[in-house]
């Protein structure tokens, strides 16, 4: 028996570019993997974070457990800035893998996006990479694989030396990977001869940090959350899209001219 697809469920590239531009996020929730996020910047002022849990391990056992509003590197705090600056309206979830030195462990990052599924999460932000060392493959695409089934979009950062470093989990296919470009904050570029495939502004971004101070940061950690706030606010318009779909339409309403989103 074939299915039947409505227009609603497959918006036209135009009718995905007025909602790329007009969306708000509201409705779609975000989950931010990262160093935490300090609810207390003026930037973040009436955030109340959907979800703030930590993720460590003691050796032995995962320890998950409820947060505490803080960033212990402030990397997180400027992710959850710009994607509130994209989508206003979007809920934000804290789950923070990341330590002090901005690293972390694949199993805690596995165990982050297992609580954000389980938690209802519609977009996985991952503002950070792993090389592409063969051991740490399969980690990491079988909570990709996850995601994807469960119909959850995962968006992360390339490579900040080059877009041929493979870098987990941006060089997933179902996953929507994110370099950098020097172009305007509502722009999205598509670059088809890339393995990161699409890119945003990245270069000398004014993000919030740790005690209330704004820093200029460059990197694909400040552009994938841009294009997070993006996909907000495409299925803030069309919820439901499955992640093939959006990463479509992004790739199309990208390429069809160079106007901003």
């Amino acid at each position: 028996m074939s299915e039947c697809f409505t227009d609603a469920i497959w918006p036209s590239p135009e009718e995905a570019l007025a909602a790329l531009r007009d969306g708000d996020g509201h409705g779609i929730r975000i989950a931010v993997i990262d160093s935490g996020i300090d609810t207390s910047h003026p930037a973040l002022k009436g955030l109340t974070l959907s979800d703030d849990v930590s993720v460590t391990t003691d050796g032995v056992r995962m320890i998950v457990r409820e947060d505490d509003g803080s960033d212990v590197f402030g990397h997180g705090t400027a992710v959850a800035g710009i994607i509130r600056e994209v989508a206003p309206r979007a809920e934000i979830g804290n789950f923070r893998a990341l330590d002090g030195q901005n690293r972390s462990r694949s199993f805690i990052i596995a165990e982050c996006v297992r609580q954000a599924i389980s938690r209802g999460y519609n977009v996985i932000n991952c503002s950070f990479g792993c090389r592409g060392l063969a051991k740490y493959v399969m980690d990491y695409k079988d909570w990709i694989d996850a995601a994807y089934v469960s119909g959850v979009h995962v968006v992360a950062a390339g490579s900040n030396l080059s877009d041929n470093v493979r870098e987990w989990p941006a060089h997933f296919p179902s996953v929507i990977g994110v370099g950098v470009a020097d172009c305007g904050e509502d722009e999205l570029r598509y670059r088809p001869d890339k393995l990161v495939s699409f890119a945003a502004k990245g270069e000398r971004v004014r993000v919030p940090w740790l005690d209330g101070q704004w820093r200029l940061e460059t990197g694909s950690s400040f552009a994938a959350p841009r294009v997070t706030g993006f996909v907000a606010r495409l299925l803030s318009v069309y919820p439901g899209l499955r992640p093939d779909l959006v990463k479509a339409l992004l790739r199309v309403a990208a390429a069809r001219s160079g106007d901003p989103v």
